[in-house]
């Protein structure tokens, strides 16, 4: 298969692989599209009773591990993406 990227994609890519979170670009590229499958996968269905253990699960976590505010998460994870990326330049 042979795949055409923009630059701006490309630059992208090779910054990952750059900054060592991946191999080479086919693992990026691969890991890539498989979160993307299933993240929009609409087929994958959960019955009532799995949803419930899921959720008693996340809710178990947060009593033992406390939580984040989601504005103070988002806030941390752009900081450690910036600096991942400056460092690989």
């Amino acid at each position: 298969m042979d795949v055409t990227l923009n630059p701006e994609v490309e630059k992208l890519i090779n910054d990952e692989v750059k900054c060592g979170r991946y191999s080479n670009s086919a693992e990026f590229l691969n890991q890539a599209v498989h979160n993307f499958v299933i993240a929009w996968d609409p087929g994958q269905e959960f019955s009532p009773e799995e949803v419930h253990k899921l959720i008693a699960e996340g809710l178990k976590d947060l009593d033992a591990n406390g939580g984040m505010d989601g504005e103070e998460f988002f806030r941390q994870m752009a900081a450690q993406s910036d600096a991942v990326r400056q460092a690989s330049r």
